[in-house]
């Protein structure tokens, strides 16, 4: 029968898990073990490709086409009134606050959660129930639905508040905070909407990505990292508008050896283009035609070479954030996880911010005094 989404989620953790070093054939005998469906080639191809584009969830083939199509997911295509977003997090749920379950967390909004339990659960429509989350006091929320498949329970969750309001400040986190990151555009006149909306989404998806980044990094490294959540210090909607955050040190880091780089490239991306196309054009036999936009200029860049460049200058601030001499080997070898957040997810957004057709849009990262 055909693998269904818990069967092809399961598939791919495992696919993760063993950093894509499994056949399909491998993938389908743990499948079996778990009394699971089997996945099929084009699933199985699907796995290569998410793990290419570095993405640490599962996420469907249709609604990955839809990714790939739009530039982003269309996280809020259903009818919840707050969109949900993919996540991997571990979690307990109880009914009594006495007796707890361990789950999984595979999608979140503002207010609820999806929930997978790999047992069954004791628990009708509407009754309460808790979650307990890191970082959070215990959040009560009532169910909205739940449906079993074999051994395993999926749950969907409402929380009786914003999750935030839950949220505990631990000193342990918060004193990751020591990045500060600031960015400007300068125009004529006050900030419209449109361009602060703009300014804030696109920080959100970078810093979002970052993140992403550094926790692909926990397996091969063997650590569990707990990264603290940026804090908004200050909007300008003057000119320049300006956006200034505090944000954790090792997304910091990271951002700003790549800032650095990315925009020395920029600034000689015409001399680089002009030395390189001789040699794109002998390996690859295709024109590299001049960088106006920032779309285009990520494509050029990628298949220049400057992808390579990219992850070398990150191994130094990565050995810092790790506090560690030697990185582990293989470390954003071709078909990793790691690699492919990199280039695919983290290096597209900045090109796009730094390198792109607004000249006024300015970005900076500092550490805090």
């Amino acid at each position: 029968m055909t693998a269904e989404f818990v069967d092809a989620l399961q598939g791919y953790e495992y696919y993760l898990k063993e950093r894509g070093k499994l056949t399909i054939d491998q993938v389908n005998m743990h499948l079996k073990n778990q009394g699971r469906k089997s996945i099929s080639a084009r699933t199985y191809g699907h796995y290569i490709k998410l793990l290419r584009e570095g993405f640490r969830n599962y996420i469907p083939v249709n609604q990955f086409d839809v990714y790939q199509t739009l530039g982003r997911l269309q996280m809020a295509a259903d009818r919840r009134r707050y969109g949900r977003e993919n996540s991997e997090l571990i979690i307990q749920v109880s009914v009594d606050r006495v007796k707890w379950q361990n789950g999984t967390v595979i999608n979140q909004s503002l207010v609820g959660f999806g929930i997978l339990l790999e047992q069954s659960f004791d628990i009708n429509k509407s009754e309460r129930i808790w979650i307990r989350k890191d970082g959070y006091k215990d959040i009560p929320g009532t169910l909205v639905w739940k449906k079993i498949d074999k051994n395993v329970t999926q749950l969907g969750i409402r929380a009786f508040e914003f999750i935030a309001k839950y949220q505990l400040e631990e000193e342990e986190i918060v004193k990751r905070l020591t990045g500060v990151l600031n960015i400007t555009r300068s125009q004529v006149g006050k900030i419209g909407w449109e361009q602060l909306n703009r300014m804030i989404g696109q920080t959100n998806l970078l810093l979002t990505t970052l993140n992403e980044l550094i926790y692909s990094l926990d397996a091969p490294m063997g650590t569990k990292t707990k990264l603290a959540r940026p804090i908004l210090d200050s909007i300008n909607f003057g000119s320049p508008g300006e956006l200034q955050a505090r944000i954790d040190f090792g997304v910091a880091e990271i951002l700003k050896i790549l800032i650095e780089k990315f925009q020395y490239w920029h600034i000689d991306k015409e001399k680089y283009i002009h030395e390189n196309r001789t040699r794109e054009l002998e390996n690859a036999n295709l024109g590299i035609e001049v960088v106006r936009n920032a779309i285009k200029l990520k494509s050029d860049a990628i298949n220049a070479g400057m992808s390579e460049e990219a992850i070398s200058f990150v191994l130094e601030p990565i050995k810092s954030v790790f506090k560690v001499k030697e990185l582990p080997k293989g470390l954003f070898e071709t078909g990793t996880l790691e690699r492919g957040v990199l280039l695919k997810r983290v290096l597209p957004i900045i090109a796009e911010l730094l390198a792109g057709d607004d000249p006024d849009f300015k970005i900076k990262v500092f550490k805090s005094k």
